[in-house]
């Protein structure tokens, strides 16, 4: 495999696929390379993330649990409840991250979930419109492109896809890369990688599964 992108402090980032296609496998991958604390927003109860090296999962929205983890170590999954399942409620949660931290990285693994009515809330706006000069990283994961606020596609500086069904999903990627290959059905696993600054796409093949 090419060298793998990695997404360093105040860097942007978006992958979208389907169910299956290997997202998740894919962001553990490359959140292990990329630099910094990461605080994983985990809507979707996936297991994914639970043997990254030197994480601590955390059951619902419990602030002191989740600052003790920041300072202790270099991964956080937080586990929202079923009652906190809410755009609302999640929005609050980067609200606070980025207001209270700096040099930190925010994965959410399932973007529509921190979207209503196919707007971004003012927390995921305020991490992709000042972040960058915070050195907040931010990394999303989608299965629906289709259904995401353009605002994300436009403050992304990395676009990544994977296998996706739906030709408005694919349509949607292209029209925010340009780049034909976002029309085709991938490979099972493998994934397209666009730079935004350089106008350059890459393509991968599946990355190690541990």
């Amino acid at each position: 495999m090419a060298k793998p992108p990695i997404i360093n402090p105040g860097k942007r980032a978006i992958v979208a696929g389907r169910t299956g296609s290997g997202k998740s496998t894919l962001a553990k991958w490359m959140l292990q390379v990329s630099p910094g604390h990461w605080v994983i927003i985990n809507p979707k109860n996936t297991r994914a993330y639970d043997d990254l090296p030197d994480v601590l999962n955390i059951d619902g929205i419990d602030i002191p649990k989740i600052k003790k983890s920041i300072e202790e170590h270099r991964f956080t999954i937080i586990t929202p409840k079923a009652n906190e399942l809410s755009p609302e409620t999640l929005d609050l949660l980067i609200q606070w991250i980025i207001t209270d931290y700096t040099h930190i990285g925010i994965c959410v693994d399932e973007l529509y979930a921190v979207h209503k009515n196919g707007q971004a809330g003012e927390g995921l706006i305020g991490l992709l419109t000042r972040g960058r000069e915070l050195k907040q990283s931010f990394f999303g994961l989608t299965q629906r492109p289709a259904w995401l606020s353009k605002f994300l596609f436009s403050e992304s500086d990395y676009i990544g896809g994977m296998s996706l069904n739906l030709e408005d999903d694919r349509k949607r990627m292209f029209a925010f890369t340009g780049k034909k290959a976002f029309l085709e059905k991938l490979p099972e696993r493998d994934w397209l990688w666009y730079e935004v600054a350089t106008d350059t796409l890459r393509a991968f093949n599946p990355v190690p599964i541990d």
